[in-house]
């Protein structure tokens, strides 16, 4: 075994061959209350893999997303406003649904390298998706190097409400309520198919015991009904149309990430930074550092910061009230979605992670490790042009708690 796999595993850990059997649970809580909406969203999760032999290892497991608030229904710009004072076009609607999502996967070793295949079944109200991952990783060079090539595809169905026969996207109107979605024959609901394709590379390279880096490409292809179903926009004399979005899009991104552990007072930097560009015209740029010191045996705390910032889609703009005659929308698509629109975030947080691994023997006479892990991390967002009806966001701010408990057999 070469003298950089220390570094290596700091960003990616081999199979745990020792174990015949590893159960981890995680769940995390994230809140948001900004301008006259919430969200709030617990996600449990829990995943078995077994390793009944070395050269194979079967995994399943479950996550939920638990989702209630009140998210905006009917969105308006300041143009709009101005010409309308005292007009309340600024609607919200509740959210309560649930997203189920079973999964079940192998892995299979040869040598230095492993063969993954997974697939996952989501399902909610209003939305049913059916995802396929597959990747291939090998090690070379006494295990220095690691190369990783991986490829996802979805095929979904997200719910609509049934328009008009000779309506256009202008007078289309929004979804009502998640209702007789799937399962029936309604005559008022309709499903619109949604693909994409997803491929990632990565390169992870120990250059000495204490140093490693990966480098990693991203892209993903689009295809399909992509506005919230839900969401109206204001157009030209006050009619409220529903989101549209083009149906098409294309994203990629590199990211880098560095790992550096500092020996002599047992402290691991991290580093990483990730450029993203689609053909939405969004660009956005990301830097994070986390500073992970080891305090004692098996226990280590970590403090992290991150730093977003992107431009907004072309088809954005805060009122669309304008544009030409006859007081058409600004061009052919129309968003409220406020991630669409240029913004910026800072997050900062915590995480502690406590490991047990006995010398000898199992631990309570079963496990032979366990670890926990707790984090929680607040997250500001700055919104540079997105408005409710003239009205800037405020306390756009996020809260996130998580915790997980990761036991071997």
């Amino acid at each position: 075994m070469g003298p950089c796999v220390l570094a290596v595993s700091l960003f990616a850990s081999a199979p745990a061959r020792a174990q015949v059997a590893v159960l981890d649970t995680a769940h995390t809580f994230y809140h948001e209350a900004p301008t006259r909406t919430n969200m709030t969203v617990y996600t449990p999760g829990v995943d078995l893999a077994v390793t009944p032999a070395p050269w194979v290892t079967i995994r399943g497991g479950y996550e939920a997303d638990i989702v209630s608030g009140a998210s905006v229904s009917v969105k308006a710009g300041r143009a709009y406003q101005a010409v309308n004072p005292g007009a309340d076009v600024i609607s919200t609607a509740s959210v309560n649904d649930v997203r189920h999502a079973p999964r079940g996967g192998i892995v299979l070793r040869k040598g230095d390298v492993a063969y993954t295949a997974q697939y996952t079944y989501g399902t909610e109200h209003d939305y049913k998706s059916h995802s396929i991952f597959v990747s291939a990783k090998t090690e070379a060079y006494e295990h220095d190097t690691q190369f990783e090539l991986s490829y996802a595809r979805n095929f979904d169905l997200v719910c609509d409400r049934t328009q008009a026969v000779n309506d256009r996207p202008p007078r289309f109107r929004a979804l009502e309520d998640s209702k007789a979605c799937f399962g029936t024959s309604d005559p008022l609901r309709t499903r619109h198919t949604l693909s994409i394709d997803g491929l990632q590379a990565a390169w992870t390279q120990a250059w000495t015991p204490e140093l490693a880096t990966q480098l990693a490409y991203t892209a993903q292809l689009i295809e399909g009904f992509q506005s919230s179903p839900y969401r109206s926009v204001i157009l030209a004399q006050g009619l409220k149309a529903q989101e549209h979005h083009p149906e098409n899009r294309a994203r990629q991104s590199v990211a880098i990430r560095l790992n550096y552990y500092i020996r002599p007072i047992k402290v691991a930097v991290r580093i990483g930074a990730r450029v993203y560009r689609d053909t939405w015209d969004i660009t956005s740029g990301t830097g994070d550092i986390e500073v992970e010191k080891y305090l004692f045996e098996g226990f280590r705390v970590a403090a992290r910061g991150r730093y977003y910032k992107q431009t907004g889609a072309s088809f954005w703009s805060d009122d669309y009230t304008g544009g030409d005659p006859p007081l058409g929308p600004k061009g052919q698509y129309w968003t409220g979605d406020r991630e669409l629109s240029p913004f910026s975030s800072i997050g900062l947080g915590l995480r502690l992670t406590y490991g047990i691994q006995p010398a000898k023997g199992r631990l309570l006479g079963l496990m032979t490790g366990l670890k926990l892990g707790a984090a929680a991390d607040a997250i500001q967002f700055s919104y540079d042009e997105y408005t409710l009806g003239g009205v800037p966001i405020t306390n756009a701010r996020a809260y996130v708690l998580g915790a997980n408990v990761s036991a071997s057999f």
